[in-house]
């Protein structure tokens, strides 16, 4: 990644990212024009292969992406703090609706790249989600405590 593209002004980074992240969640990775994004984005295509060398270098940089503000977000909610699970998955709620206000399509296309099939991302994508899950997630599962939980002999 070229680092003109953090020169920009953060609006039209947002700009590119949304497109990034819309067309990539209404296909596969195979199947997602750079054109489109370009077009969706206001700029030329090769404007935007100034600042992504290639496709996958985009995908993988929007994926990132994705993952590396989705924590922020998560951290400034407070979530990781909690130490109630279902306080944690309520401000973990609503820093991700948060998200998706400044990002529309970042949720499906976090999906759709977890499931992408194409050799050429498939196993960054994995590695990448490896990483992230054993520095948050598995940090956030050894806090829970089971007593704290309700016993299932008083749900009814």
């Amino acid at each position: 990644m070229n680092p003109k593209f953090y020169a920009l002004p953060s609006e039209k980074q947002q700009q590119i990212l949304n497109a990034g992240f819309h067309v990539f969640s209404m296909n596969t990775y195979k199947k997602s024009p750079v054109s489109e994004i370009a077009a969706a984005a206001g700029i030329s295509k090769s404007l935007l292969f100034h600042y992504f060398h290639n496709k996958k270098e985009l995908y993988l940089f929007l994926w990132d992406t994705c993952a590396r503000i989705t924590i922020e977000e998560m951290e400034k909610s407070g979530s990781y703090e909690q130490k109630d699970l279902f306080s944690s998955m309520y401000s973990g709620m609503y820093a991700k609706l948060r998200l998706m206000r400044r990002y529309p399509d970042i949720g499906v296309f976090a999906v759709r790249a977890f499931y992408e099939k194409d050799p050429e991302v498939s196993a960054d994508i994995q590695r990448s989600m490896e990483k992230y899950l054993a520095v948050h997630a598995k940090r956030k599962l050894q806090e829970l405590d089971p007593d704290d939980f309700i016993p299932e002999s008083t749900w009814r």
